[in-house]
This record gives C-alpha cells, sequence and structure tokens, in this order.
C-alpha cells in the first residue's frame, strides 16, 4: 500500500481539534530549529513536515467547515 493511498474515516469534532492541536503543537515546539540552524544546515524534513500539516490542516478544518455550511442549507 502506497503512503499517499486516501481512506475514508469517520471522526468526531473533538477527535479532529485533538489532531489538529496536537498538530500544531509539533510545529510550535520545532520552531527553534529554524531559530537556532546553523548557516548551511539544510532544514529541508522539517520544511517538508511543515507543509504536510498545513496540508492536513486545509482537509481537516475544511471538512468541518463544510458540515456547517450543509448544516445551515437546512
Amino acid at each position: 500500500m502506497a503512503l499517499n493511498t486516501t481512506y475514508k474515516v469517520t471522526l468526531t469534532e473533538g477527535q479532529i481539534g485533538i489532531i489538529l492541536c496536537s498538530l500544531e503543537d509539533s510545529v510550535k515546539k520545532s520552531e527553534h530549529l529554524r531559530k537556532d540552524r546553523v548557516k548551511g544546515q539544510s532544514l529541508q524534513p522539517f520544511d517538508e513536515y511543515c507543509d504536510s500539516v498545513d496540508s492536513i490542516f486545509e482537509i481537516l478544518e475544511g471538512t468541518v467547515d463544510r458540515h456547517y455550511d450543509r448544516r445551515e442549507q437546512f
């Protein structure tokens, strides 16, 4: 199975919130790498991680937003 295989999962809004808070916290705790890096040191893995976190945020927040948009239509 490839790492980019998509799945449909059922999560509560609370579970989504925990995931998002945890991801945000992991990025914040790692920000010192960016500030303390030695000149010429690559941050590529960290930058890729941040890009992945941003993508996950877009998906999960978008899902919650669409849920509430649909509820407002009724």
